[in-house]
């Protein structure tokens, strides 16, 4: 993971060259970069799955706030802010959806 978190781009980039590089290592008969390969692979994984999770809880976030939002407006009788609170959840079903 990099520093400003889990990456599905990052990840996916290490599994690849992860599996390419045990597989070379494995034809070749290099077991240290056929276990390299394998610890990047899984690293990659790992990874993916930690911004999977990530960005399903961004978007559970923005799905409740924009709830929260909406309801707030309805009472106040604030337009604006029912339209921002929908426009929120709309946005967390986003993430959600393509996580």
């Amino acid at each position: 993971m990099s520093s400003s978190g889990p990456s599905k781009i990052s990840a996916t980039k290490d599994q690849v060259v992860g599996q390419v590089k045990a597989t070379v290592g494995k034809t070749i008969g290099n077991h240290t970069m056929e276990a390299e390969g394998n610890m990047q692979h899984t690293h990659g994984t790992a990874e993916k799955h930690a911004a999977t999770a990530k960005q399903t809880a961004e978007g559970t976030g923005d799905k409740v706030y924009g709830h929260i939002q909406k309801a707030t407006g309805q009472v106040l009788g604030n337009e604006r802010m029912q339209v921002e609170g929908e426009m929120n959840k709309a946005k967390g079903r986003a993430k959600t959806s393509t996580a």
